[in-house]
This record gives C-alpha cells, structure tokens and sequence, in this order.
C-alpha cells in the first residue's frame, strides 16, 4: 500500500506503508520535517482513497489543529 503527500514538507512524495492489522491504510502517518528535524515529526492524516485501492491521500496536520 502507499501513501501519497499532497502538502507539507513532503508534499508530492510518495511511499509505501504498512497496513493496520485490519488491512486498512494507517489513519496517521509521522516523518521527521527536513527542513526543521529539531522541532519534531510533522504529522499527516489520511484524507481518502486515491485513484486505485492501493493508494491512500495524506494531507499535513498543522500544530494547531486537531486530529
């Protein structure tokens, strides 16, 4: 399964994952911010299929939002 990154330091990246035990995509995913490794992992959440069943849209979660 894979993720694709539509915004944040990562956007337009894409990688693989591993599915939940159920066979469902991770409801977060976690990746330390390049530009910024100090402040800590930026988090993404899980927006919805993408175009095929093996491809899942994350989109950044801002530190001042809630999950």
């Amino acid at each position: 399964m894979y993720a694709f990154l539509d915004d944040g330091p990562h956007a337009g990246e894409t990688l693989r994952i591993t599915s939940e035990r159920t066979g469902a995509p991770p409801r977060t995913i976690e990746l330390a911010d390049p530009a910024a490794p100090e402040s800590g992992p930026v988090t993404y959440v899980l927006l919805g299929p993408h175009q095929n069943a093996e491809w899942w849209i994350y989109r950044r979660v801002r530190p001042d939002e809630d999950l």
